[in-house]
């Protein structure tokens, strides 16, 4: 555990600073020290795993453009997450102006692995659809990528006490879920 806090303290204003100077050793740092609460982030607004891989790029590229833009404020994570958000949302309102997509572009490798796959995959979106958008980032933030409610009540600007309630009933919504599903 003692490398993931590692990783979050790297993430400092100066490093933004570095990678708005061009330096890809602090591009790689920056990457990995946040590529996991941004997947979840995004994976939480969309529901999609692959368009949240998509998007965590899009992500990247877009703070590597715009770091030079970059405010220092102490809060690099919180200014990540700003952008990641804003792309989803974009994201989410082109696919709403869009047709559904035939289903079967979503249908996985064949054998049982796929299907085994498959099944997870409709679990954890039907999973993510029971869960209001806020309650399903700060799950996925906390069981995904391991970040304390202390840091997660500062990424997502909350009270501690909020964020842990939200948790709490959060989870206990999926396991009524699952108790349901099983009968």
């Amino acid at each position: 555990m003692g490398n993931k806090q590692e990783q979050k303290n790297l993430l400092t204003d100066h490093l933004i600073q570095q990678v708005a100077d061009g330096d890809q050793d602090a591009f790689v740092q920056l990457y990995h020290a946040s590529k996991d609460p941004v997947y979840c982030l995004i994976l939480s607004i969309v529901k999609n795993s692959a368009t949240a891989e998509d998007l965590m790029q899009e992500t990247y590229l877009s703070v590597r453009k715009s770091a030079c833009n970059y405010v220092p404020q102490g809060k690099p994570m919180a200014w990540i997450f700003t952008i990641a958000k804003n792309l989803a949302y974009m994201e989410m309102r082109r696919l709403q102006r869009q047709e559904p997509a035939d289903l079967s572009e979503h249908e996985e490798a064949e054998g049982e692995d796929g299907i085994s796959r498959a099944v997870d995959h409709m679990i954890l979106r039907n999973a993510l659809k029971l869960l209001e958008e806020k309650d399903r980032q700060i799950v996925l933030l906390h069981v995904v990528t391991g970040l304390k409610f202390v840091e997660i009540a500062s990424i997502a600007e909350l009270p501690l006490g909020t964020v842990l309630s939200r948790y709490h009933r959060a989870i206990r919504k999926l396991q009524k879920s699952v108790k349901e599903e099983a009968f």
